[in-house]
């Protein structure tokens, strides 16, 4: 006899974009997170001076070129969703998020920046959900949970030393009247949240950035567990130990935010990969029973 399936147990497709952008999906409702695929070259930022030399042509972009999403490449690839969550207001988790909005008619969960950014590229008012992390909403067929949390330190490189990084990256917020086009520079953080997304019984939890609060995740035990994986998490005491053993040893973690999002699709990723595999093996000696996936561009993974 074949295995009764338990409706109340779904079984999830999680696709991967990049960056820190994700496709999950139960088959019924699909949600986006921070779905970047713009990708752009950029010059001045965190700390860069100018992108290293490589055979792409597009455009560098200063701080303060107008940004345009590459519709062409989001058509590729998305053409349904029913909510939008956003882990903050930069550019690579940010920029794409109005045309995608538009065009699928999403509900839009994330802060007051996220929001003004929307409302400034004319997603109407109604797809709008603003947050301040701690709100936890029931749906039609999911549940959705804003974890407040912490943005990675990034001012580098340092004239002094790595640890002259560890520390709190930026304070500003995106105005409320904010008018469109935006330029890079308006793509402030304006504050970090997480994720705890529940189809059924199974929780995925999100985090978008190389950083957390402790004691705000104590306790979600989810199932599946999507964590940044670059160097930047080495700028925090035992950033792997303390949220593995705070999540209680999920059963699948996945890393996210590995990638060169500065590069287009398809360029070479193979320092950006080791590193991830160093994350994997960190994961692998402290919780050797789960499941850990590194996933490529595109991959599609069951749980």
């Amino acid at each position: 006899m074949a295995e009764q399936k338990n409706p109340q147990t779904p079984e999830l497709k999680l696709t991967h974009y990049g960056s820190a952008a994700w496709k999950i999906t139960d088959g019924q409702t699909t949600v986006l997170v921070d779905p970047y695929f713009s990708r752009i070259r950029t010059v001045k930022v965190w700390g860069t001076k100018f992108p290293p030399q490589n055979d792409d042509p597009r455009q560098v972009h200063d701080l303060d070129d107008v940004l345009e999403p590459n519709i062409e490449l989001i058509d590729q690839h998305v053409d349904t969703a029913d909510f939008i969550c956003i882990s903050h207001s930069h550019f690579n988790h940010c920029m794409d998020m109005p045309y995608i909005a538009r065009k699928t008619g999403a509900t839009v969960i994330g802060t007051e920046s996220t929001i003004n950014i929307a409302r400034a590229n004319r997603v109407p008012r109604h797809q709008l959900r603003g947050v301040h992390g701690g709100e936890d909403y029931q749906f039609e067929n999911i549940s959705i949970k804003a974890i407040p949390s912490l943005h990675s330190a990034l001012i580098t490189p340092s004239p002094y030393t790595t640890w002259d990084n560890c520390h709190y990256f930026e304070t500003e917020t995106v105005p409320k009247d904010i008018q469109a086009p935006l330029r890079l520079r308006d793509y402030v953080e304006g504050g970090t949240l997480g994720y705890l997304i529940r189809f059924g019984a199974k929780k995925v939890l999100i985090f978008c950035s190389m950083n957390y609060i402790e004691k705000e995740v104590e306790n979600l035990q989810p199932d599946i567990a999507l964590i940044p994986s670059s160097p930047w998490r080495n700028q925090v005491y035992k950033y792997t130990e303390r949220l593995l053993q705070a999540l209680d040893y999920p059963k699948t973690i996945i890393a996210t935010h590995w990638d060169n999002q500065s590069v287009p699709y398809g360029a070479d990723q193979s320092p950006q990969w080791e590193q991830a595999e160093i994350f994997a093996k960190e994961v692998q000696a402290l919780s050797p029973e789960s499941r850990i996936i590194i996933p490529q561009h595109f991959e599609t993974i069951e749980a």
